[in-house]
């Protein structure tokens, strides 16, 4: 078993007083997605490091990290290392200046034989932190340990929704500063004009679309103007913008550039810029619903409390298709045969790839939806108010494994 030590009140007033007292935590991440590998990495390195800990992340994609900081400083008790193969730069100076109390391989990446080395002489704490999923397997595995061959133990986290699993990860303030946020008209129009968003009309919807690639999205414009109510879409990155390009609903030269408006019948269309990570919640916070691809973003937007569809990542042989329903179904108890749901499933199951649907049923679909947009919005905030009512993932780590690095 890991050792057992205690953060106290006044242990904690040392360790923010002292950095060189924090434990250790290292963390190791290799980017297959070019956001979302790395986005869930570095929120848990930022929120290890709130919780009292010295973190050292190691990753093999330089631009997508440096995306998601936009430009801004490494905080003082995050270090960044470079990871190629067996090579994980600046280990020998990491091992010099800590013992690490918990080290994280992220998604199953294989570490290091020399980090191995290092979790056999310490003992420390290792983790599997596996990806999110709400299927009954997650909660049933969460927390288990994996014997490995040479008798060390690493052990299964599985981030979820419920008691039982890992947990969501969220900082300490993340209510009050939304609420914050949601108070300070020139803190949101800073955001606008950040983006490149034009003046709205006060009773337009404004949605933000952040998805893959997907013939969907002309499908869905044209169901939003069969729906005639004014309406502004916020498209994340290129891939929308590139697939409306390709079905013809937009000409080959609009929406080129981030800041780019194109006006499609009743639906505003703007293309806007990525954000750092840092800064998505407000943006996600000024939408009145979205619709998010990866993991890292779709757990922001429940926590937002927005009406949501998911553009979850596809699967070989529709794998993904019971990870997305096990997911809804979890959501839907908390609002049991509201009538927005049967529209959202049918629009979520057309998504991603699980049931087509006519033109006809496209646009009922949304129209229904949409009309519910008010009992959406009450359901999706019950769901919120569930996860706000839980403990953060690095809070139940400690609560199971109460992790101090040991005076040396």
């Amino acid at each position: 078993m890991p050792p057992h030590l205690v953060f106290s009140d006044s242990a904690r007033n040392m360790i923010a007083a002292h950095p060189v007292c924090r434990p250790a935590a290292w963390l190791f991440c290799r980017v297959i997605d070019n956001y979302g590998d790395i986005g869930v990495a570095w929120r848990l390195a930022c929120r290890l490091a709130e919780a009292g800990f010295q973190v050292a992340l190691w990753h093999d994609h330089p631009p997508s990290l440096a995306a998601l900081l936009g430009g801004q400083p490494l905080p003082p008790d995050i270090r960044v290392h470079a990871w190629q193969g067996d090579n994980a730069a600046g280990l020998a100076g990491e091992a010099a200046a800590a013992v690490p109390a918990l080290v994280v391989e992220t998604f199953g990446c294989d570490l290091p034989e020399a980090v191995l080395a290092h979790v056999r002489r310490s003992g420390a704490l290792w983790l599997n932190w596996e990806y999110l999923s709400a299927e009954d397997w997650a909660e049933a595995m969460h927390g288990k340990p994996s014997l490995q061959a040479d008798g060390t133990d690493k052990y299964f986290w599985l981030m979820g929704f419920s008691a039982e699993s890992g947990g969501l990860l969220r900082e300490n303030a993340y209510a009050e500063r939304r609420q914050a946020f949601l108070q300070d008209a020139a803190a949101q129009t800073a955001v606008r004009t950040a983006l490149g968003l034009p003046e709205t009309p006060p009773a337009a919807c404004r949605w933000l679309f952040f998805g893959y690639d997907s013939p969907v999205w002309a499908e869905w414009l044209a169901a939003w103007q069969a729906w005639g109510q004014a309406a502004e879409w916020w498209l994340a990155g290129h891939q929308i913008a590139d697939s409306l390009r390709r079905s013809g609903a937009v000409p080959e030269h609009a929406l080129r550039q981030a800041g780019d408006v194109w006006q499609a019948g009743t639906v505003r269309l703007v293309r806007v810029d990525f954000v750092p990570q840092s800064e998505f919640d407000k943006v996600l916070w000024l939408a009145d619903g979205v619709t998010v691809r990866g993991e890292d973003s779709f757990v922001r937007a429940q926590l937002a409390g927005k009406p949501l569809l998911w553009h979850i990542y596809p699967q070989a042989e529709m794998a993904h298709a019971d990870k997305l329903h096990a997911f809804w179904q979890k959501m839907y108890a908390r609002s049991a045969g509201a009538a927005w749901q049967a529209p959202h499933q049918q629009l979520s199951d057309e998504l991603n790839g699980i049931h087509g649907l006519s033109e006809e049923q496209c646009i009922a679909a949304w129209s229904a939806l949409l009309n519910r947009l008010p009992e959406w919005r009450q359901g999706t905030a019950a769901w919120q108010q569930h996860l706000l009512a839980q403990a953060d993932a690095v809070s139940r780590l400690l609560q199971r494994w109460p992790l101090v690095r040991q005076a040396t």
